[in-house]
């Protein structure tokens, strides 16, 4: 063989164990790295809880934490609007003239309990949005459930007495009522108005639940209703329809009324019986009597 190609050969074989080598050396060191302990190897980068730590800046609570309750403010109770009296308080033989009266305005808000008097007063414009015409009234409204009871007590009255009941008077509005006022006023006196006739907004008329009957065949508002056999029955028994005689003697002073025997008011079944059981006016139920100078 020449130089030429025996020094090639040479170089060949070197390249060639060179390659050898390097390929066992390799083996070998990675067969070393496989049997060490993971835990021993020590990693070129920052532990990932560390890196969180060290890198990330918390600007929120975290997943696991939860926002402390707080405790609601409570609702506050809205203070009560009122009708200024219009002058200085005055009586005439112990009744109030309720144009003298502090009144403050309710919202009946649908309820057939409300207290409407001379201390509590409706609004001009509150009139009942559920008024019918029952039958045995003429042109006279009441409130839908306070007319269906009506029918009722009138049918039970004609069954046991002979005769039915006849609504002189339903439903009022603020206006109507500031005339009857007035006409009263005038025409018989200040001291008569003011123990019989409502000023305008404190009549529970405007309500739709209070009403002025007589014996059918009458269309007269009189004392000796209750004289009579319809009136007899109708006190022992309007309570079992949910009514109630408002005004009575006895409760003059606690009312600010005088006893007038047509006049009725629908408060409910239970109220009713409650009250007649109780021999109670309206007002001492809720605690709001009137209070006398």
């Amino acid at each position: 063989m020449s130089k030429k190609y025996g020094r090639y050969f040479t170089r060949l074989v070197t390249l060639l164990c060179l390659l050898f080598a390097t390929a066992v050396f390799t083996i070998y060191a990675n067969s070393l790295q496989g049997k060490l302990p993971s835990g021993n190897v020590k990693a070129d980068v920052m532990p990932s809880d560390q890196l969180a730590t060290e890198t990330t800046v918390p600007t929120t609570a975290t997943a696991t934490e939860t926002t402390p309750e707080t405790t609601p403010e409570p609702t506050p109770t809205p203070e009560p609007d009122y009708v200024e009296p219009i002058m200085k308080e005055a009586w005439y033989n112990g009744y109030s003239d309720p144009r003298s009266v502090r009144a403050e305005i309710v919202v009946p808000d649908g309820s057939v309990t409300v207290l409407v008097n001379k201390y509590y007063t409706l609004t001009e414009d509150y009139e009942p949005d559920d008024l019918v015409n029952p039958k045995h009234a003429g042109e006279q409204k009441l409130r839908k459930e306070a007319a269906e009871a009506y029918e009722k007590m009138y049918d039970a009255c004609k069954e046991a007495t002979g005769q039915g009941i006849y609504l002189i008077s339903g439903y009022r509005s603020f206006s109507l009522q500031k005339t009857l006022f007035t006409r009263s006023m005038n025409k018989r006196s200040l001291a008569f108005a003011c123990k019989r006739n409502a000023y305008q907004g404190r009549s529970e008329h405007q309500l739709g639940l209070a009403m002025d009957i007589s014996p059918e065949g009458s269309t007269v508002i009189s004392d000796d209703f209750g004289k009579t056999k319809v009136g007899k029955w109708v006190d022992e028994h309007c309570h079992e329809y949910g009514f109630i005689r408002r005004f009575q003697g006895q409760w003059s002073d606690e009312t600010g009324y005088d006893n007038e025997a047509w006049h009725y008011r629908y408060v409910g079944v239970e109220l009713a019986t409650y009250l007649t059981e109780h021999d109670m006016s309206l007002e001492a139920y809720y605690d709001k009597c009137q209070v006398k100078p």
